[in-house]
């Protein structure tokens, strides 16, 4: 007894590690893989089966060995099949014993199943498939015992035979079940993942119809105003520079949403961050002047980093917009950059209104911003999207009417 439990543990223990490491976290390498992965699972379970067998007068060995072999072939398919059966031979040879010939049968019925019942299998309904599985264990788990005692006149305890009976069915029940919830999880979370890329172009497609419009009917009305000749050369400027002005809007927020959903970088250089920083002050001054907005810098020297300088401006100039906008009575905005374990540190901090926990927590997301109607969210995505093509990170923290500071960190270079 305990060594078919022992090996009914080792079926679950690799069953268990094949969800937590392949299935979750190697995702895309499941799906490229599947055939050979599942190959691989099922010849580890049956040697780890084998090598903690029961060996019963020098001649048989017993074991839960049948378990995996039927599942993956079931599974996997019939070539699948073919090759387990090989391995198990491969693998028995060595034990040695008249029970070699127990071995060859069954397998071969094992695989022969595999051959005429793996298409319907794969196709049945959970209860049909258990109840097929469970009686296709029970049939060769009867013949394997019978084997023996008709054909080879070797005698086994009838105890024995009834505890390896009920417990490779039931075992064989039991990891069918396990191996069908391990899958429709699998294929619930593909799912969801799917369904939740689609929310997200859903809302940017809305977010982008949303704000592109309104430039455009603006612009539509008064290029229908330029129409009336009897206006004068005053409101003609005025109504022509009020459309373009708004086309650049309506192309703007076409760049971040392109930005956002590809971010390419066209040259990655070597970039000094003091200069590059101190560039995005240089034309963010007059803005900040216009919020009676103080900038203040601390930045250290000699500090580089590997991007695209034109995408690194957009980002720093959408951080310093945003806390400059923060502070719509003045402030201050403090820029700092340091070195920490040959990562960049690089912080923008206000003291404006802040944020709260709850938007916080959704800063980045599309169609998401804290200036009531004013924002679309792409510039915050941009942003995020830029730093993490930089294999860098960034972090914001935030208390409402005390402010808001960003962290950056980038790989440092030499």
């Amino acid at each position: 007894m305990k060594d078919l439990l022992l090996n009914l543990l080792l079926l679950f223990m690799v069953l268990l590690f094949f969800q937590l490491i392949v299935v979750d976290r190697l995702n895309s390498l499941f799906v490229k893989y599947q055939k050979i992965l599942i190959f691989i699972l099922v010849s580890v379970a049956a040697i780890l089966c084998m090598l903690f067998s029961i060996n019963i007068g020098g001649q048989f060995i017993f074991d839960l060995r049948l378990i995996p072999v039927l599942l993956g072939g079931l599974y996997g398919g019939p070539k699948l099949s073919l090759l387990l059966f090989i391995l198990v031979m491969g693998v028995r040879l060595p034990f040695g014993g008249i029970g070699i010939v127990n071995t060859i049968i069954i397998m071969a019925m094992v695989t022969f199943a595999a051959f005429m019942l793996s298409k319907r299998y794969r196709k049945l309904m959970l209860a049909e498939k258990l109840i097929m599985v469970t009686s296709l264990s029970a049939v060769f788990s009867v013949i394997s015992l019978l084997i023996p005692e008709v054909v080879l006149n070797f005698k086994i305890d009838i105890s024995f035979m009834l505890l390896f009976f009920i417990t490779q069915t039931i075992g064989t029940l039991m990891i069918a079940y396990t191996a069908e919830l391990i899958i429709e999880n699998y294929h619930l979370d593909t799912a969801l993942m799917k369904n939740e890329k689609m929310e997200v172009v859903s809302q940017l497609a809305a977010s982008i119809s949303h704000e592109v419009r309104n430039p455009m009917t603006v612009t539509r009305g008064f290029l229908q105003l330029l129409k009336d000749p009897a206006i004068d050369e005053a409101k003609r400027a005025y109504y022509l520079e009020t459309a373009l002005e708004e086309l650049d809007r309506a192309e703007s927020i076409i760049s971040d949403y392109l930005t956002f959903a590809k971010p390419h970088l066209n040259e990655m250089v070597k970039l000094s961050v003091q200069v590059e920083v101190r560039k995005a002050i240089d034309l963010i001054t007059p803005y900040a002047n216009h919020y009676s907005v103080e900038v203040i810098e601390s930045l250290q020297e000699q500090l580089y980093i590997k991007g695209d300088s034109a995408k690194f401006q957009q980002c720093l100039l959408n951080l310093l917009k945003n806390g400059i906008e923060a502070m719509p009575d003045g402030g201050i905005l403090h820029i700092t950059s340091n070195e920490n374990e040959k990562n960049l540190i690089l912080q923008i901090a206000d003291t404006g209104l802040g944020m709260t926990p709850e938007q916080l927590k959704r800063l980045g997301e599309p169609y998401f911003s804290t200036k009531e109607g004013k924002g679309t969210g792409l510039g915050m995505m941009v942003v995020y999207r830029i730093i993490e093509s930089m294999d860098g990170t960034i972090k914001a923290e935030s208390k409402v009417n005390k402010g808001t500071q960003f962290t950056i960190r980038l790989p440092l270079m030499t």
